[in-house]
């Protein structure tokens, strides 16, 4: 009792499950409305990276598109150069670009507007750029190398120099890094974020924060992975100067440089915790206040309880207490209810007395025997009836060893296991040895009665003579079992049936095998090879008649079947085997359609087949009557639309009768004049127990077609 939880701690508990509950699910909306919020500032940071990344294409375009002007000069046509260096520094005006070179085929610099005409000029060490425009014809864009002139780092834009159709040099607008300064101030980023562009070997040209330090350096490795992975995405990552950001990048489809754009993760998450902060603060606060309220409420009500407890054992007792008012609606109305139960008491206690003779009058008229056993004191009352069911006289003292002492030895252990240690309610039977010899069937129930501190105090019970009725059950169960006797009966004439219409079919083929290999020995030089491969068929033939005595055994008797995978083709093609000489003799021509080569069926091998031989055999029999080489049957293998692999065998004839499609599967249904009526009965129950199905169809084209598909193996 102590451990109760009290009104105090029950409404905490309340506060408690509605506060908290309600700030979790507030703090899961608040981070899907943050992650939402973050996905939403990704995707459009990815979007103006994109956007940035076309806007430099069309910036290279811009200087491209002006280079092929140039390049298309009568000047430069006519090899006057001179003219043409001066035509070059004026058109460098319109030009995002510092100065514009020539570079011929060896990499030699024939001409620079940043010196005058004629000045000595080197030649480039290395000219990626114009092995790309000799390759593709078309114009391009460097990465970032060191300026021959300048001595700085710098990117060209090259376009081809054509004469008589043919490459004889290269135009190219070189520019500093710095001049992209204003293609990345556009963008108005957050100063916190961090953001720059790459060229297309990965090295940074312009960065929005301390880019002279940075200029010419590598990515970061998880930069350079993602952008040889796809060319958009983001990732969270740390910049070059270590700050944490959620980095968004995009690169430029055609000049194939980068732009990247860093978002700092605390921007992303800090109003996350912020939020939360304020969450938790308010639960907090929710809490506290919740809490007050209950324990005072709590105590107002552990007070009106209390108050009323004297009272409630006053009325236990048969008093009628004077029971102050309450403060609460409720509490006054249970010290009504009390003071109403006084008064109900004192009837109840007027009535109990009748109750007790009714009771005792009822229990006679029904014959039951009553006994109370005191488990404290270790005494037994029993009334007058019980004594005599059990042989005691009224003066003798009954006692649980004296009782025992009269139950059935085979039954004294069970009966005592429960009498002597009862369970809160409890049933039991027993027979009783009486004193002539006799048996006596007894039946007893009783409950148990706990004390104040929950051990057993009373058990009280009725016992009721019930030989007459054990008589009339041992009747019956006689009659059972001979229904259950012949039940077996009935069953294994079914199982015989079914065994020799099954084992016809195998006894058959070594008939007709052998009947073949006769044959075959009459003839003057008789073909060894072929009686080799009857006698081979008669064999296995043999082999299958024992593998189906087993197989239907275990089918009848309720065991599981052997599947395994099984091609599909390969039963159709051992069938059409077995098969062959029967339909020969017969004159009927058996046609294989094997649709699925490698697919796999699971199944038991000898019960599928065995199924397949008994609709072959079915349809075969049809064709009697046929005129000579017009009766046919096919055998088709293939995949059904449900995943399951289908065999069906169809027959050109007159069909089936509409009233017989489905009872031509009864037991003992048949359409024969000797058939037993077994075989299609059990080539259902095989295709049930391998989880597929068979059923019979008529063909519109006149016919049938017997239907049965199995699951396909995975």
């Amino acid at each position: 009792m102590n451990r109760v939880l009290g009104v105090r701690a029950r409404l905490a508990i309340l506060v408690l499950g509605c506060v908290i509950p309600m700030a979790t699910a507030a703090g899961f909306l608040l981070a899907d409305y943050y992650q939402r919020g973050r996905q939403q500032l990704v995707n459009s940071t990815l979007t103006r990276a994109q956007a940035m990344a076309a806007e430099l294409d069309r910036e290279f375009d811009h200087n491209a598109a002006a280079l092929q002007a140039l390049a298309t000069s009568r000047e430069l046509h006519d090899g006057e150069l001179a003219a043409f260096h001066t035509r070059a520094t004026e058109a460098l005006a319109n030009l995002r670009a510092d100065s514009l070179v020539l570079v011929g085929l060896d990499g030699s610099l024939a001409l620079s507007t940043r010196r005058s005409y004629g000045s000595p000029l080197p030649k480039l060490p290395r000219t990626p750029l114009l092995a790309k425009i000799l390759a593709t014809g078309k114009p391009g864009v460097s990465a970032l190398f060191p300026g021959p002139l300048a001595g700085k780092l710098i990117y060209t834009v090259g376009v081809p120099v054509r004469r008589d159709g043919q490459i004889v040099m290269t135009l190219n607008a070189t520019a500093a890094p710095e001049q992209l300064d204003a293609l990345l101030a556009a963008q108005q980023l957050p100063g916190s974020w961090r953001a720059g562009i790459l060229d297309s070997q990965g090295k940074i040209a312009v960065r929005s924060h301390d880019s002279a330090h940075y200029v010419g350096k590598e990515a970061t490795p998880a930069l350079m992975q993602h952008i040889a992975q796809a060319s958009d995405g983001g990732f969270e990552a740390h910049t070059l100067d270590g700050i944490p950001v959620y980095t968004v990048y995009s690169t430029a489809p055609r000049s194939r440089w980068v732009v990247a754009m860093g978002i700092p993760l605390d921007e992303l998450t800090g109003a996350l915790r912020h939020a939360l902060a304020w969450l938790v603060a308010g639960t907090v606060a929710a809490l506290a206040l919740g809490l007050a309220l209950a324990w005072r409420m709590g105590d107002a009500i552990a007070g009106s309880v209390q108050a009323l407890m004297e009272p409630a054992r006053a009325v236990g007792q048969g008093q009628l207490p004077v029971i102050p008012l309450q403060p609460l609606r409720e509490a006054n109305e249970l010290r009504q209810a009390l003071l109403d139960a006084a008064q109900q008491l004192r009837s109840a206690q007027a009535s109990a007395q009748e109750s007790a003779d009714r009771l005792a009058l009822a229990a006679e008229s029904a014959e039951l025997g009553l006994w109370v056993r005191d488990l404290e004191h270790n005494q037994v009352w029993a009334s007058p009836l019980w004594r005599k069911l059990f042989g005691f006289q009224m003066e003798e003292t009954v006692t649980v060893h004296a009782v025992m002492q009269r139950v059935h030895p085979d039954d004294r252990a069970s009966a005592g296991a429960v009498l002597t240690a009862p369970r809160q309610r409890y049933h039991t039977e027993f027979r009783l040895l009486l004193a002539d010899g006799n048996l006596r069937w007894i039946s007893s129930r009783g409950s148990v009665e706990a004390g104040s501190g929950g051990q057993p105090r009373l058990v009280r019970g009725v016992s009721l003579d019930i030989s007459e009725r054990k008589q009339a059950e041992l009747a019956i169960l006689q009659k059972q079992q001979e229904v259950t006797h012949l039940s077996r009966v009935a069953m294994l004439g079914e199982l015989s049936g079914a065994l020799a219409h099954e084992l016809n079919q195998p006894l058959t083929a070594i008939l007709s095998n052998a009947q073949a290999a006769q044959r075959f020995l009459r003839a003057p030089q008789p073909a060894l090879d072929e009686v080799t491969e009857i006698l081979a068929d008669i064999v296995a033939a043999d082999r299958r008649a024992g593998d189906i005595i087993r197989r239907l055994r275990s089918l009848f008797g309720k065991k599981d079947t052997q599947q395994h995978p099984i091609l599909a083709s390969a039963l159709a093609t051992e069938v059409a085997a077995l098969l062959r000489n029967d339909f020969i003799n017969r004159g009927v021509a058996l046609r294989l359609d094997v649709q699925v080569a490698d697919a796999e069926v699971l199944a038991d091998r000898v019960q599928v087949q065995q199924v397949l031989i008994n609709l072959l055999v079915n349809a075969c029999d049809a064709m009697a009557g046929c005129a000579p080489g017009t009766a046919s049957v096919t055998l088709h293998c293939r995949r059904e639309s449900d995943g399951m692999l289908g065999f069906v065998v169809s027959v050109c004839g007159p069909g089936i009768a509409d009233g017989q499609l489905e009872r031509i599967f009864d037991p003992f249904f048949s359409t024969k004049e000797h058939g037993m009526g077994l075989g299609l009965s059990i080539c259902r129950n095989i295709a049930t127990a391998h989880g597929g199905k068979l059923w019979a169809a008529n063909l519109a084209s006149g016919g049938a077609a017997f239907h049965l598909t199995l699951p396909e193996a995975a």
